[in-house]
């Protein structure tokens, strides 16, 4: 009698066994299958977030400076770039924004500085980045910006700012 007790109690010690290493199995199955969709997430985030970082900052940019005469299109070495001129106890700076070296920067330098585009510093890194004026409406003052930039998956976003007071 004895021995099919210590046989009835092997395989109870097998079962709890096979049971605790499924339990195991399925705890890290789940646990990297949430692991994996939190990091998509994450990255479908931050590639969103750098796309909508960078025409924030450029509206936000010509929100403050919107003033006669402070914004304008211009270029540093080639680099097409959006200026904006300002005054500080007597003396102009200029605050250039551009897109260089696959990135988006910004440059604050003194107007009779040379500014080359390798000096400014990266705001945020975007495939590509774009500032156009383009026609005013009609009958209105100050210039109409273009804005077109894209995240890493290539999805473009793009906006249009008015400065009304450019000109």
């Amino acid at each position: 009698m004895l021995q099919p007790r210590s046989k009835l109690h092997f395989l109870d010690s097998i079962f709890t066994l096979i049971l605790l290493l499924a339990f195991l199995l399925f705890s890290l199955l789940l646990a990297s299958t949430g692991s994996l969709i939190y990091q998509k997430g994450a990255d479908s985030l931050n590639e969103a977030y750098t796309s909508h970082t960078a025409l924030s900052y450029i509206s936000e940019k010509i929100r403050q400076h919107d003033e006669k005469d402070s914004i304008f299109m211009t270029e540093l070495e080639g680099c097409p770039s959006l200026a904006f001129r300002e005054k500080q106890n007597d003396e102009e700076f200029i605050t250039y924004i551009y897109y260089f070296d696959g990135a988006l920067r910004e440059l604050f330098t003194r107007a009779s500085n040379n500014a080359t585009p390798q000096m400014g510093s990266v705001i945020v890194t975007v495939p590509f980045c774009t500032i156009e004026e383009t026609a005013s409406l009609p009958g209105s003052t100050g210039i109409l910006l273009s804005i077109r930039t894209a995240d890493q998956n290539g999805v473009e976003q793009s906006i249009l700012v008015h400065a009304s007071s450019a000109n």
